[in-house]
């Protein structure tokens, strides 16, 4: 309303008419509290536009338009779209009205050339420039006397016409008409000017609260008031348009808008900047005028896991302004992050960095947007490098083989050494390295081979050693392994547990089996199946399993093979979350036999430690144990990471909620209304802090895409919808692979984690129905090949995510109904050993299939066992 009634004001001070109409005061502006209902009842013309010409009158209580009798004697003409001179904008509009006629004002002032040959002499070149210069000059700077209704009289021309007349006599007229509007727009012309302006733009930008909200906030308001295009630069015409729009020619009788580029375009590209828009008003309003040395536009900086980093901005102002600090245009001020701090003094403070933290932040001041210096942050780790077997004894002749597996960020270099002197692999009949460094092989051994080998990784964060030893004799002492692979599957009569290279069975627990130090069967009385949720790897200490129609979670110590806990739960406990540097495992329950969304969350603390465990609920959410549909946790991963954070999802919410895993608590909401997205999967990158998202329709589940989140932030950073499917990341954060089912087949997206976000590197189609996926470690490089089970398939996928080569491997047997699986698990789950193991296991319908993954291949097959639904590997450790 107030913004109507300044409009309809500045429309009336182009008349200047006595008017039947109660004035609208400054002081009625200014007054929010004034009853403008009353007012506008009494005087309806306070929110009736009557148009350029016009002015309003109440007539029997209604407000009518009528044409302006007589205007001002203003000496400011302007030429019409009719060819003629008038004596100011409202004669122009008067007459238009009178004569219910179109008249527009001309800018190429045709109206001072009557003669048409004249007129025809502007194609001329110096004819351009004239028109140019006069046009940039500004129709304000004309002077001409009489008025009335008929045509205008002659106009004498004012001094910087003469000037350009002279000039163009001389065929000498310059391109630049900044020295003719400079002869009559003095420098204090141009200062009272400045200040009338300020005035004006304060009182219609009140509304938007600027000048409360400080000196420099107003200018902005000011500056992208004027900015029409929205481009972050103001032109001429902006300008005059603005200054016709709003009827700026009553600020001074000599100086127009567009005198800012006359007198504040420092680098004459002909447009002014935010900052040159700030130093114009610089000596008036004592604004502050950032600036950034174009050398310090971008900072790069390097740190590494664990370290303190301090980062100052450079940009500088007089007096120095108010910094802001951004990553992914979020402000990190208002972030709350304890390690992720800014100071007073305009610095940046990371604490106890982790590899989430690198990316880009950003600096620019308070006040000015525009001007922006970029840091960006690399971390790095420490290599961690595992070397297998420890020890080994061959005969002089035999090959002797050792494994390597490394990681670290930047990825190290890779090197083999012997007694801490590098091979000479000049001699590839003796040494082989296979791939990158991920296998060492020596051929033709002798007794010289005898010593300590080293797998070395280096990089920027350090250097990292591991030993194999060689023993050469013509006896061979017989060497154990260091450490044995073992699996616990779970099935509807109880648990098993095999050693995978000779599928032998080592332990059984029955259904019927009661629970040491309780009254309680494992499973039930003879003849009730066990029903299992799920179950995870502890620490390598104990099994965590769930049995969600009990209300319990089962603990199974590894070396003893026994359930040593029962821990109580709410309804239907279902999905578990070991998170290694807090020793908690987060339990999912369903509180139904269906996800339903009204699920809850507990935790289980000291999680490895040897004593009796309990739950307890975190803080609640939006005052809601039972609302949870889903819960997402960072997974164990190859690097050593601490993600601090989980995230809750609510029934059919576009959005999340962030949990403080180390307190338990809620810390702040993520809304994801804007792509549409409930979130269905997610995944977590220990690399540059990524979250990726698959999103679906909250009504239909239709998918939506998938969307990139920042960690620290939680910004989404990129949107793809029509990437759909399922994501999975391999444990290095390396490799992302996205499962799509479509009606004509499974497709297998294949993205690389990049600093920059995910990179696609190729797909591959398949008809083969994929049930589950596991990573497996490649042979020849330190990261991870792809394996996927099929749902009504005797098949078995691979995939080298470095090649692109596809095999299968079949006969596995038929799998489990898909109508059998429960609590959300495949039909036919499928698991690999880790880091240095051989093997993978897949179960079938009655039976569980060991896979050789080296050589691609059935190992074995296990038999006599009804409906397995779940592995889990443990590493014995044996010496």
């Amino acid at each position: 309303m107030i913004g109507l009634l300044q409009q309809r004001s500045r429309h009336h001070r182009d008349s200047f008419e006595t008017s039947t109409s109660a004035p609208v005061t400054s002081s009625f502006l200014e007054d929010y509290d004034d009853d403008i209902s009353a007012l506008t009842d009494r005087n309806p013309c306070l929110v009736h536009y009557c148009g350029k010409g016009r002015v309003c009158r109440v007539v029997g209580g209604r407000a009518e338009c009528e044409c302006v009798r007589r205007c001002v004697k203003r000496q400011k003409p302007v030429c019409g779209s009719d060819g003629k001179l008038y004596d100011n904008h409202c004669e122009l509009h008067r007459i238009a009205c009178q004569t219910n006629s179109i008249v527009a004002v001309d800018h190429t002032f045709a109206c001072l050339n009557p003669d048409k040959e004249t007129r025809a002499s502007t194609s001329a070149p110096v004819g351009r420039k004239i028109v140019r210069v006069l046009h940039s000059i500004n129709t304000t700077s004309l002077t001409a006397g009489g008025g009335g209704g008929g045509p205008p009289p002659p106009v004498p021309l004012p001094r910087a016409l003469k000037l350009v007349a002279a000039a163009a006599a001389a065929n000498e007229v310059p391109d630049d008409a900044s020295l003719f509007r400079k002869e009559l727009c003095t420098a204090k012309e141009y200062e009272n000017m400045m200040e009338n302006l300020l005035l004006h733009m304060r009182k219609k930008l009140v509304t938007l609260d600027a000048w409360s909200a400080g000196r420099e906030y107003f200018v902005n308001a000011l500056f992208k008031h004027c900015d029409l295009n929205s481009d972050s630069r103001l032109v001429e015409e902006e300008l005059n348009q603005v200054f016709e729009k709003e009827h700026l020619e009553q600020l001074s009788k000599q100086c127009a808008l567009s005198d800012l580029l006359v007198f504040n375009d420092e680098n004459k590209d002909g447009e002014l900047s935010l900052n040159e828009f700030y130093a114009a008003f610089s000596k008036l309003y004592s604004v502050s005028v950032v600036s950034l040395d174009k050398a310090l536009e971008t900072n790069h900086l390097e740190a590494r896991v664990g370290d303190n980093v301090e980062i100052k901005c450079d940009v500088t102002g007089s007096p120095q302004p108010p910094i802001v600090w951004r990553r992914y245009d979020a402000d990190l001020a208002s972030l709350g992050e304890e390690d992720v701090r800014v100071f007073a003094d305009g610095s940046l403070y990371l604490t106890r960095i982790q590899l989430v933290h690198a990316g880009n932040y950003t600096c620019h001041a308070q006040t000015n947007d525009q001007l922006t210096q970029t840091h960006v942050l690399t971390v790095h780790t420490v290599p961690q490098v595992k070397v297998t077997p420890k020890i080994q004894s061959r005969r002089p002749g035999e090959v002797a083989s050792m494994l390597c597996h490394v990681v670290g960020e930047p990825f190290p270099k890779v090197d083999w050494l012997k007694n801490k002197e590098p091979l000479r692999l000049d001699s590839p009949r003796k040494y082989e390295v296979v791939g990158n460094g991920t296998e060492l092989r020596i051929r033709n051994t002798e007794y010289a081979d005898t010593g300590a080998f080293m797998c070395q990784a280096s990089n920027i964060g350090g250097v990292t050693r591991d030993i194999s030893s060689l023993i050469i004799q013509e006896q061979p002492t017989p060497t154990a392994p260091n450490e044995e692979r073992r699996f616990f599957t779970f099935h509807d009569w109880g648990v098993s547990v095999y050693e995978p290279s000779a599928c032998r069975l080592y332990h059984q627990i029955q259904s019927t089996d009661i629970i040491p130090g309780t009254q309680e069967y494992v499973c039930g009385d003879k003849g009730v199946n066990c029903s299992w949720g799920q179950a995870i790897n502890v620490a390598n200490r104990y099994i965590y399993v769930t049995q969600p129609t009990k209300d319990r979670v089962l603990v199974i110590s590894k070396i003893q093979m026994v359930v040593v806990d029962v821990v109580a739960t709410d309804s239907y406990p279902v999905a578990l979350h070991y998170v290694p540097h807090l020793d908690q495992v987060w339990v999912l329950n369903w509180r139904d036999t269906s996800q339903s969304g009204a699920g809850t969350v507990q935790v289980i603390r000291g999680a490895a430690q040897k004593r009796k465990h309990h739950t307890v609920h975190p803080e609640p959410i939006d005052g809601h144990f039972d609302l949870v549909n889903d819960l997402f946790m960072p997974p164990v991963q190859d690097m050593n990471h601490m993600l601090k954070y989980g995230y809750v999802s609510h029934t059919n919410q576009r959005g999340l909620y962030k949990l403080d895993l180390g307190n338990m608590r809620y810390v702040r909401s993520v809304d994801l209304s804007p792509y549409n997205c409930v979130p269905q999967t997610m995944q977590f990158s220990a690399l540059y802090g990524f979250v990726i998202i698959e999103c679906v329709e909250p009504l239909t589940k239709e998918e939506t895409g998938q969307l990139l989140l920042d960690y620290l932030t939680d910004t989404v950073i990129s949107v793809k919808p029509e990437l759909i499917g399922t994501p999975t990341l391999s444990p290095n954060s390396r490799i992302l692979v996205t499962l799509s089912r479509k009606a004509d087949g499974v497709t297998l997206i294949i993205q690389q984690v990049t600093e920059g976000g995910l990179k696609f590197l190729f797909d591959v189609k398949t008809t083969l129905n994929i049930s589950d996926l596991t990573f497996y470690p490649s042979q020849t490089t330190h990261g991870y090949d792809l394996y996927a089970s099929a749902i009504d398939k005797e098949d078995i996928l691979f995939l080298n995510l470095v090649t692109g080569k596809v095999e299968m491997i079949t006969g596995v047997g038929r799998a489990m109904k898909p109508a059998l699986a429960q609590w959300g698990n495949p039909n036919r789950p499928i698991a690999a050993s880790g880091i240095f193991g051989h093997y993978m296991v897949t179960p079938a319908d009655e039976a569980l299939f060991v896979i050789n993954g080296e050589t691609r291949t059935v190992n074995c097959e296990i038999g006599g066992l009804v409906h397995p639904r779940s592995v889990v590997w443990v590493t014995m450790q044996l010496q």
